[in-house]
């Protein structure tokens, strides 16, 4: 698979807000219109930037907490859903379809004590820790892959030499790996290993989930853009390390995804005067008032978690 297919350069657009009245009014007002508009502008890049990490921060914290390479989870979640958290696969020979952007199967789901494969604040992690157990059990990736898609009783079968690898499974791995399966098992029997999998940054994540626009994509980043303007914050997860504030937050939302539901998250980065030139980053939940705030965070502490109510600066209010 080319790089540059998953890869491109990320387009964020920012709305003006629009006024009308009369043309006097219109008149009178264009020279602070104007100069909204500059500021806008001027303040448009760190916006754009905020929102690519808080969308980033759901699959990427799911990864760094089951230790996974970022650009194979991400590239999995891609063949399976597209990231589309409401994808239902085909009907199988079992009469079940696989469910949400980690596409499920609906015994799966239960082994796996995932309540609601649709809500991907559920969904990513639980396939996260998945993967990795698929890894740890076949020996690599690419092997973790075909288990994913194909079961894993299938993979072993073909491993034994009893059964065949289904044509799509094998399509599925050479598209998130670069290299096909019989070259993953050759690696899982001490062979030599395929290409490592390059490490992906945030900013190439984001290329991958603005591929092919959708609506819960569009409508996320509204929603995320929304979450950190508000006045108040639950914080879930801080650090000075980025990864371990990420990791962090993927094992929180692990044990309290029924706690947290489908709010989505911010990741915040400043720098506190004691500690130097050092950023410190946050991750959080917005709320629109302490109260809102105090009642998550006290189920929060209820369901075994840690957390703090913080107001978020910079917001009016």
């Amino acid at each position: 698979m080319q790089r540059g297919r998953f890869l491109r350069a990320l387009c964020c657009t920012v709305s003006l807000l629009s006024s009308s009245g009369n043309a006097f009014a219109e008149d009178a007002g264009e020279a602070t219109r104007s100069s909204a508009t500059a500021n806008q502008k001027a303040d448009a890049p760190a916006r754009e930037s905020e929102a690519r990490e808080a969308m980033c921060l759901m699959i990427e914290s799911a990864a760094k907490a089951s230790n996974l390479p970022l650009e194979f989870f991400a590239r999995v979640i891609w063949q399976e859903s597209r990231f589309q958290p409401g994808a239902v696969g085909p009907v199988t020979r079992s009469g079940a379809r696989a469910q949400g952007i980690a596409q499920f199967m609906p015994y799966t789901a239960n082994e796996r004590g995932l309540l609601d494969p649709f809500n991907p604040v559920q969904a990513l992690p639980k396939s996260a820790e998945f993967l990795a157990e698929l890894r740890e059990q076949f020996g690599n990736l690419g092997l973790a892959a075909a288990a994913y898609n194909a079961g894993p009783r299938r993979v072993q079968e073909w491993l034994a030499g009893t059964g065949p690898m289904p044509q799509e499974t094998r399509n599925y791995v050479v598209a998130i790996t670069g290299s096909t399966v019989e070259d993953w098992a050759k690696a899982g029997q001490g062979g030599k290993q395929p290409e490592r999998i390059p490490a992906s940054s945030c900013r190439e994540l984001m290329a991958l989930l603005k591929q092919a626009p959708n609506p819960f994509i569009a409508g996320l980043e509204q929603r995320v853009k929304f979450a950190a303007a508000k006045q108040w914050g639950v914080q879930l997860a801080a650090g000075f390390s980025r990864d371990k504030a990420l990791a962090m937050y993927g094992r929180a939302v692990s044990r309290l995804s029924s706690v947290i539901g489908n709010r989505d998250p911010s990741i915040l980065a400043s720098r506190l005067r004691s500690r130097g030139p050092a950023t410190f980053y946050q991750v959080r939940f917005g709320a629109d008032t302490r109260g809102e705030a105090d009642d998550l965070c006290n189920r929060i502490r209820k369901a075994g978690g840690a957390c703090f109510v913080l107001r978020n600066r910079g917001v009016a209010g």
